[in-house]
């Protein structure tokens, strides 16, 4: 009899960032990576012991060089990649201090959520932009326009 055995999913943060314009922060993943040169919005993984919101505030300043002031959990969502299944954490930064940029050398841009979707991205990038509030945060309003 076989014996499958199931690994644990990876825990993972993911912020999203909105500008005045209404547009996404998204980052290419680099070279020796899992899905080299797809397209993410920042996070990473919940190190033992640290809580979702320790995880954000670390990886947002480790990646983009910013320091998360106020973030609000959006929701959880579960995928499963060829190399390995995820639990993403997905938050809404709401403010933060510095400007956004690639700290570790890789590609950025802000971008509106329909460019977002034409470029090679991660599977979970359309769940999470499928996500009602995200919806909200950058649709412009008769009021923004």
């Amino acid at each position: 009899m076989q014996t499958t055995v199931v690994e644990p999913r990876v825990q993972v943060v993911v912020g999203l960032l909105v500008n005045r314009d209404r547009n996404l922060f998204v980052q290419q993943r680099r070279s020796g990576t899992p899905c080299a040169g797809q397209w993410e919005f920042p996070g990473g993984k919940i190190e033992p012991g640290e809580d979702a919101c320790s995880a954000l505030v670390r990886e947002l300043d480790e990646e983009l060089g910013i320091q998360v002031q106020h973030a609000r959990k959006l929701t959880t969502i579960t995928h499963d990649y060829e190399h390995a299944g995820v639990e993403l954490e997905v938050f809404a930064i709401d403010s933060y201090r510095g400007i956004a940029a690639g700290m570790e050398g890789q590609a950025f841009a802000w971008l509106d959520s329909e460019t977002v979707r034409q470029l090679n991205v991660l599977e979970a990038v359309h769940v999470i932009l499928d996500h009602p509030e995200v919806g909200r945060m950058v649709q412009l309003s008769k009021s923004d326009e």
